[in-house]
């Protein structure tokens, strides 16, 4: 097992410094804060803020020189690599801007303040242990005979949060392996799970963890998929009446976006372009397992004291996966209702509206409402007999699944080629003066 501090030491070689529009970075020694055009014009001190009840908005002693003006090069990198998710106006704001934007640094007395959300997203290892002590996260495969972490990756980590989402990303690309379906002309590689499900999930944990409780997230290979826990159970509407803290097999669609345990971290992963501004992750999660024919995430060990998501190791359903591209190649694709109802109805049994509407979290006349269009676009069908009305999936989707199945036959699906992994982001840092051992 190694630690941050020997994952640290090592050099990263996938982030090139250059030249940006107001100018060459500063020597990594020094922070673009200190006597900048922006601080200058920042205008006097501002009045101190009520308390607040999001950690990362609270107020610091971090000196400037204890953030990484690399992290903030890595955050227009990752602007510029997400094909116009991301904001892009960052690209173009000096250090001491993006903080401000960001809202992790303000202006009292005349200097810069900087919050916990600051040294966070940005901040060097060992400032990340004085302030913000409670962050930590590991990437573990568990073995199946003792249910410990094994040798074969048993790593923890204090880094700033947006290099950790780029470490924990890489290493489940590296063993995410791929197969290919085509829909006429249109290539889509099938994973064993879906990486947009993964980025959902990994930023949710590390977004809406609660900083204030002890403990790391963590990313663990079991032999019943992927988990991905975090300490503090669901933030907002997650109370013990929401229908997804109630653990229904699905999002509750219907209800309002969950509301987030810091808004800064939350409007940081957004406009880094990592996720939607939707504030719908995990919805998309849901959507992209489904509509891979991949099991839907599995949230049912989820408490009050830590949110536990897992991906299901399961073999995709090909067949499905190919139906769903070829709605979506020809300008209709199937939305998460629809992906909920049909991977549902087609592997138990036809269903009633009351379990649509336990399966959407909301009442039997939306469920039938959603249903009722799913009819009128073909998808689905009633059957049922004695006055039962029960939904069946359509016979023009049953054709659909049948011609799907025959065109896999004719030509199997091969193994998707993906690109070697690239050079570790391995960044030359302060040691970890703390290394961590290994639990257990």
């Amino acid at each position: 097992m190694r630690d941050s501090a020997e994952l640290a030491a090592e050099a990263d070689n996938t982030l090139p410094r250059r030249d940006l529009p107001l100018g060459a970075p500063v020597p990594l020694h020094a922070c673009t804060f200190a006597g900048s055009p922006a601080a200058a014009g920042s205008g006097g001190p501002t009045a101190e803020p009520p308390h607040s009840a999001d950690l990362m908005a609270r107020r610091t002693s971090a000196d400037l020189q204890d953030l990484d003006p690399r992290e903030f090069d890595r955050l227009r990198r990752l602007v510029g690599a997400t094909g116009g998710r991301g904001d892009s106006t960052i690209a173009a704001m000096s250090d001491e801007e993006i903080a401000r934007s960001l809202g992790v640094a303000v202006t009292e007395g005349g200097r810069t303040r900087l919050l916990a959300g600051a040294v966070l997203l940005f901040g060097r290892p060992d400032a990340l242990r004085r302030h913000v002590p409670n962050h930590e996260a590991a990437i573990q495969v568990i073995g199946p005979e003792t249910g410990d972490p094994g040798t074969e990756m048993n790593d923890f980590f204090h880094w700033p949060l947006l290099r950790l989402a780029e470490e924990l990303l890489a290493r489940f690309r590296a063993r995410n392996p791929e197969r290919e379906i085509r829909y006429e002309l249109v290539r889509t590689g099938v994973p064993a799970y879906s990486e947009q499900a993964f980025r959902e999930l990994l930023a949710n944990a590390l977004v809406h963890r609660d900083y204030e409780v002890a403990g790391a997230v963590h990313v663990q290979w079991t032999s019943e998929g992927i988990e991905i826990s975090s300490p503090g159970g669901f933030a907002g509407s997650g109370s013990p009446g929401d229908p997804l803290a109630s653990r229904t097999a699905a999002p509750g669609l219907l209800s309002p976006p969950p509301v987030p345990r810091s808004p800064l971290l939350a409007d940081a992963f957004r406009r880094a372009g990592i996720t939607d501004r939707s504030g719908r992750g995990i919805r998309r999660a849901y959507a992209a397992q489904l509509r891979s024919g991949l099991a839907a995430p599995d949230l049912r060990r989820s408490t009050a004291d830590g949110v536990v998501a897992v991906l299901p190791t399961q073999p995709a359903d090909l067949t499905f996966a190919l139906f769903a591209l070829g709605r979506a190649a020809a300008g209709n694709p199937l939305e998460l209702p629809d992906l909920i109802v049909l991977s549902t109805a087609l592997r138990d049994r036809a269903l009633r509206t009351a379990e649509v509407a336990t399966l959407f979290g909301c009442d039997k006349d939306r469920a039938r409402q959603h249903l009722s269009g799913m009819l009128a676009r073909g998808l689905m069908e009633i059957g049922g007999d004695r006055g039962t009305r029960v939904w069946l999936p359509s016979a023009q989707v049953r054709r659909a699944l049948r011609e799907a199945t025959a065109q896999l036959r004719a030509r199997p699906a091969q193994p998707a080629p993906r690109p070697g992994p690239g050079p570790a982001d391995r960044e030359p840092q302060a040691p970890d003066p703390e290394p961590r051992a290994s639990p257990g």
